[in-house]
């Protein structure tokens, strides 16, 4: 089976409609696979508030193990930029870049 282009983006979808229905949170995670390819760090930008709103609620969680399969996807179709991105929350929507390690580590300080 190939790849699916439109994957990443109808998982966080999915993930959104149950956790962002009504969020005012803004901001984005940054991630990044450690050597097995598989989820190894993730830094949160956004304020407090949001931050603790949606991890209490299940969010972050979620969000963890969705961002741990899409690396190992990415990964094993080959794709470029596979180990790392940023997940942009603007409210009730989520999206997906897949940057270079060194865009990556630039949004992370």
């Amino acid at each position: 089976m190939g790849y699916d282009s439109e994957f990443d983006q109808r998982r966080l979808d999915q993930l959104a409609s149950t956790y962002l229905s009504e969020s005012l949170a803004a901001g984005y995670v940054v991630f990044f696979a450690d050597d097995d390819g598989r989820l190894g760090k993730a830094t949160w930008c956004l304020d407090e508030g949001h931050y603790k709103s949606l991890n209490d609620s299940g969010f972050k969680y979620h969000l963890m193990e969705l961002l741990d399969s899409l690396l190992v996807y990415r990964a094993q179709h080959e794709q470029p930029n596979a180990t790392q991105g940023v997940v942009k929350l603007n409210k009730e929507k989520l999206r997906v870049e897949w940057v270079t390690p060194e865009e990556a580590s630039q949004l992370a300080e």
